[in-house]
């Protein structure tokens, strides 16, 4: 075969050609974020490489191990002597503990794959504020809008506390709003710091507390001057001397202990009585009732019998949203010793 110059020449270039490559060389390829906050947001770091062939370096794609961490590239060639970035961001979210990730860079290099790696520790999240503080008055946060008591003796007095939590960037005033003579309020501190936790010490005194048996009323407390209103619940219990007990009031239902309304209208009001005689020694009180029937409403002739008198209930049934066979109950509460509670059972067919 005849070899000509101009055969010489091609080879050359040819050979030139084949030779010149892109080289894609990584400043680094690890890199550790350290203590990571999981609820802190997510977190990225930018590795950098420099083009140190020939020829222009084109990124072809890039894989991550795992969906919380993303990547994003230098889109355009990179020329030689030229920088680029492989940018990769890791969301922390449920993702606690130690960590590491790899991400898989293919590009036009003569080292066509490229494995970068990124760890840290991510430390779990505190307790949710909406989990631990269920309830809001505004910015400030509260375990609970209930002081319940549970039983107290009417001679006695009790504390509770709630606990309350700031949340804001802000200081929050807590006070004490209008309340009755049986409620006490301390917010302690009064003035909450930022991220600070507190308590409302509210003092519950059954001796003046006009109320008997079961209750649930209204205190009143004020956030950043704001009146607003938490719940107090409790069963005050009436304490009885020997005296009492040995000289009692006795209630005696002269109707039985069943009220029956017979058939009522649709969305109509009835009305029955509970006659009862004193057959006791003392005088009988009628404390409270206690009811938890929207349907029903109470009067009274007279709240304070005599030995050997007799009194009445008016006990109204108001059907309205009412349908079919009602069967309800209430108690009445009195200074009997030895049955402060008398159960009274209410039947009315509702007629639609």
């Amino acid at each position: 075969m005849k070899i000509t110059f101009a055969t010489i020449i091609m080879a050359f270039f040819v050979c030139f050609a084949s030779a010149q490559q892109a080289n894609i060389d990584f400043e680094e390829t690890e890199y550790n974020f350290g203590a990571i906050d999981e609820l802190g947001g997510s977190v990225s770091h930018r590795f950098v490489f420099t083009n140190t062939g020939d020829i222009p370096l084109i990124i072809n794609s890039v894989h991550t191990s795992c969906g919380c961490t993303s990547p994003a590239w230098s889109q355009e060639p990179i020329q030689a002597g030229k920088k680029g970035y492989i940018d990769v961001t890791f969301d922390p979210r449920d993702r606690t503990g130690a960590f590491t990730k790899s991400i898989i860079v293919n590009s036009s290099a003569q080292e066509q794959s490229i494995t970068l790696y990124i760890g840290g520790i991510v430390s779990q999240r505190p307790a949710q504020i909406s989990a631990e503080y269920p309830y809001s008055i505004l910015d400030l946060r509260l375990k609970t809008k209930t002081a319940n008591f549970g039983n107290i003796q009417k001679n006695s007095s009790a504390d509770r506390t709630i606990e309350v939590f700031n949340p804001t960037k802000a200081d929050i005033v807590v006070g004490s709003g209008s309340n009755p003579e049986y409620i006490t309020i301390e917010p302690k501190p009064k003035i909450i710091k930022p991220g600070q936790k507190g308590i409302i010490k509210i003092k519950f005194d059954a001796k003046s507390c006009p109320l008997w048996d079961y209750i649930l009323v209204p205190a009143q407390i004020t956030v950043n001057t704001y009146p607003h209103e938490i719940n107090i619940k409790a069963v005050v219990t009436e304490i009885f001397t020997e005296k009492q007990k040995s000289n009692p009031p006795i209630l005696k239902l002269n109707s039985g202990t069943t009220l029956d309304f017979g058939t009522i209208e649709k969305d109509g009001i009835a009305v029955k009585k509970i006659n009862f005689t004193n057959t006791g020694s003392s005088p009988l009180i009628i404390r409270a009732i206690r009811n938890s029937n929207d349907c029903l409403t109470f009067k009274f002739s007279n709240t304070e019998i005599q030995p050997g008198q007799s009194a009445d209930i008016q006990v109204f049934f108001n059907a309205e949203g009412k349908h079919g066979n009602q069967n309800r109950y209430f108690s009445i509460i009195t200074n009997t010793p030895q049955n402060t509670n008398t159960i009274i059972k209410t039947i009315a067919k509702i007629d639609n």
